[in-house]
């Protein structure tokens, strides 16, 4: 006979805080989707470009569990923005917004985050989350917007955000 391992599922928010820990596990063998890059002085890089919805970033911080600086796209929609705001900022400790139109983005997590800052291409991001990120912590590059004026997609996004990791730790 056939044993059968019956799966107990938890209520309420708890159950759903585990499966999504347990997804981040399956979605972090996916290229450019919480991709793990390295572990430099003590802080671990992730690469999650194929994150460019705020859905799919709020999913990606709400799974972390270790204090986080996040690298984000910058977007000049207001409405867009205004998803921003469904975002619980606990763990984030940093934010370094890449692009022109900072402003808004800065403007939703004045309030929830101590340091906000901006930059210009994904390698001045890794020097600004110098500042902030320490052993064990979390530098995450989770754009949660297109920005189309740097780069052509999400996989050129990933792709550069490895490249300036390797360069950085130069």
């Amino acid at each position: 006979m056939k044993s059968r391992t019956v799966k107990i599922v938890k209520s309420g928010q708890q159950g759903l805080i585990e499966a999504r820990r347990a997804n981040l596990k399956r979605l972090s063998n996916i290229e450019h989707r919480l991709e793990y890059v390295e572990v430099y002085k003590g802080v671990e890089y992730i690469n999650d470009a194929k994150a460019t919805d705020v859905n799919s970033s709020w999913y990606s911080i709400d799974g972390l569990e270790k204090p986080i600086v996040w690298i984000i796209n910058s977007s000049g929609d207001q409405e867009e923005c205004e998803q921003l705001k469904e975002i619980e900022a606990a763990n984030v400790k940093a934010i370094i917004v890449l692009g022109e139109d900072h402003q808004l983005v800065k403007s939703v997590f004045e309030d929830k985050v101590n340091h906000i800052q901006s930059a210009q291409s994904i390698y001045d991001a890794l020097v600004e989350s110098a500042k902030y990120a320490v052993d064990g912590d979390v530098v995450l590059y989770s754009p949660a917007f297109i920005d189309f004026n740097r780069v052509a997609g999400f996989k050129e996004n990933g792709q550069q955000f490895r490249k300036a990791v390797r360069e950085f730790r130069l």
